[in-house]
């Protein structure tokens, strides 16, 4: 069966054009992060290959293999499969690797995609991240894109088609996976997957509708405290000196070093912060995502302007965009905890600490 929740439209589509035998060469499934894409596109693999009855049964020899990571015909690349700055002499070019889709990466996928399958119907080569990809990467998988291999079935996963060649993207299916309506991931969560009242409540608020990220928080309670970390961080950044800013921005720099999707996730979750105080300052605290930080949400929406949200917003995404350039990381930080609003915040009761950053390299 199809694990892919909150999808029905697009299942019902990719599973009529399995059952009659039309399966495109190559396809694009486009997203936010954590929506689900990867669950979806697993099951479409398990879907060609499967030899039980209803496909994908996830019971057969070849969906369990499949759904274990076994499968002789099942390749899949990632950021996590690049080596980390220690493996090289060069720091920057190691930073540039793990936030990369490399040439080599692409090249190693097209060979295996030269053989015939060995296990299955079909070969899957997948690619997380591929709006990740260098230029010469991109380059390579379209010329495999327009020679495709019989029996070879290519499936990109990205969050942003801006970043992709358009001809990349125009040779393949496009499949749109979207946030799951608050409500009903609520439901699912309620009744497919074993959570209380409050936990499907909540989570389905504060992933947004993110099936992926809801489940993985259902299964991993560190998720909800390194979340929880960021938040504190956002929450006290506002009101810090500027020295104690600017340490916050060493750490940024520090942790980015060695894992800068960690870092990512971070400034993510901060700009959802900001959305948060701006529908609480525009009268529509009801669609919050952070519903369980509405006190300390109220008190710094009272404290802040408008436009000085907006530019908190505003600042929080350029620094993404700077960082995607490549610019010096540490300048990036500096630049954005020294142009942040200041406010004069209440204190928060005694005991509180201010929040030390950390890596989920520190926590596996």
């Amino acid at each position: 069966m199809w694990r892919t929740i909150g999808q029905q439209s697009t299942v019902e589509r990719l599973s009529r054009g399995v059952a009659e035998g039309i399966t495109h060469h190559a396809y694009l499934f486009l997203g936010p992060k954590h929506v689900g894409k990867r669950t979806l596109a697993i099951d479409l693999a398990c879907a060609l290959n499967c030899i039980g009855d209803g496909v994908p049964c996830g019971a057969c020899r070849a969906c369990i293999r499949i759904l274990d990571g076994k499968h002789a015909d099942i390749h899949a690349i990632t950021l996590d499969d690049v080596g980390s700055a220690e493996d090289l002499e060069i720091e920057e070019e190691g930073r540039k690797r793990r936030t990369r889709i490399l040439t080599e990466q692409i090249e190693d996928l097209q060979h295996a995609s030269t053989l015939p399958p060995y296990e299955g119907r079909f070969k899957v080569m997948l690619v997380e991240h591929a709006d990740r990809m260098t230029n010469e990467a991109a380059n390579r998988i379209l010329k495999v894109l327009e020679e495709p291999p019989p029996q070879v079935v290519w499936m990109l996963l990205a969050e942003n088609e801006s970043r992709m060649l358009e001809t990349v993207v125009s040779r393949c299916q496009r499949i749109d996976v979207r946030e799951v309506p608050v409500a009903q991931l609520e439901g699912y969560l309620l009744e497919g997957y074993g959570a209380s009242p409050e936990q499907a409540k909540l989570l389905a608020r504060i992933s947004r509708g993110r099936s992926g990220w809801a489940l993985q928080a259902l299964a991993d309670e560190t998720l909800l405290k390194e979340r929880a970390g960021r938040l504190e961080t956002a929450i006290q950044l506002l009101s810090m000196t500027y020295a104690a800013r600017f340490e916050v921005s060493r750490e940024l720099d520090a942790m980015y070093r060695r894992d800068p999707r960690s870092v990512i996730d971070t400034l993510d979750q901060w700009t959802t912060w900001g959305r948060d105080l701006l529908l609480v300052k525009t009268g529509c605290a009801e669609n919050v995502a952070n519903i369980d930080y509405i006190h300390d949400m109220n008190e710094q929406a009272q404290r802040l302007s408008l436009e000085q949200i907006r530019d908190y917003i505003g600042k929080l995404t350029e620094a993404r965009r700077d960082l995607d350039l490549n610019l010096i990381a540490r300048l990036v930080f500096d630049s954005l905890v020294y142009t942040m609003p200041r406010i004069t915040m209440p204190a928060r009761g005694p005991g509180v600490q201010p929040v030390v950053l950390q890596d989920r390299s520190e926590t596996q």
